[in-house]
């Protein structure tokens, strides 16, 4: 119905008061849908479904006579033989030309083989709406496969970001256990460092802090190698 650009106001004719059409109409409600005629066998329950919508109640004896035109028919009645025959199909149609649009619900249809024969309609019938369910639920089903592909992508883009984080985390103790290491070593050896000239105590600086950044950088990167090393290797 939403493919057929129908407006707020086109005039639906609800025939039959059950569970389904109640539940059509509500839903045709809430998508703002106001003009209403509903029409039943018992008049009190099309009165009962007509106030809900706001609309009109018919005797469904009523049908034949009924001369304000419509838009849509939804229909779902227990009827054995065919609601809308030839003779009230042409009368509801008041002189009308324009494609109309029958939705019948009914097992057997309400709507009789001539009308859908001689009569310009978008026709939506239980098989109809069977195929079209197993149409949507096959392009959700594809719609699925591609979200799990985009998830799995993700996934594997992921973790090598999380295992260079671990790395990161479980690396950034280094620089202090090698100052601590320097500072040590200056302790200990502070009496053989106290008794170089100053030309050998700035060399030795500049070779220990040569040492410092390497023994700070190497294991970094050696850890990130060795774990896109191990990415390749699951790929």
């Amino acid at each position: 119905l939403r493919e057929l650009a129908l407006t707020p106001n086109s005039r639906i004719l609800i025939i039959g008061a059950g569970e389904t059409n109640k539940n059509i109409s509500k839903y045709l409600q809430k998508h703002k849908y106001s003009n209403f005629a509903v029409f039943n066998r018992t008049k009190s329950k099309a009165e009962d479904l007509a106030a809900e919508l706001k609309g009109k109640a018919y005797d469904l004896a009523e049908l034949a006579n009924y001369r304000e035109g419509f838009d849509v028919i939804i229909t779902c009645t227990s009827s054995i033989e065919p609601i809308i025959t030839t003779e009230i199909y042409q009368s509801l149609l008041n002189g009308e030309t324009g494609r109309k649009t029958i939705v019948d619900l009914a097992v057997p249809n309400d709507t009789d083989a001539t009308v859908i024969e001689n009569f310009p309609l978008n026709y939506i019938e239980v098989h109809t709406l069977n195929e079209l369910s197993k149409s949507n639920l096959q392009e959700r089903y594809q719609e699925l496969i591609h979200a799990e592909k985009i998830i799995e992508q993700n996934i594997n883009e992921f973790i090598p970001v999380l295992k260079q984080r671990r790395i990161e985390i479980a690396m950034r103790e280094v620089p202090e256990k090698i100052k601590e290491i320097r500072k040590r070593a200056d302790s200990v050896f502070a009496d053989e460092i106290q008794s170089m000239d100053d030309q050998s105590r700035e060399v030795l600086e500049k070779i220990i802090n040569y040492m410092e950044k390497k023994y700070i950088s190497v294991p970094m990167i050696m850890a990130k190698e060795i774990m896109l090393s191990d990415n390749q290797l699951h790929i």
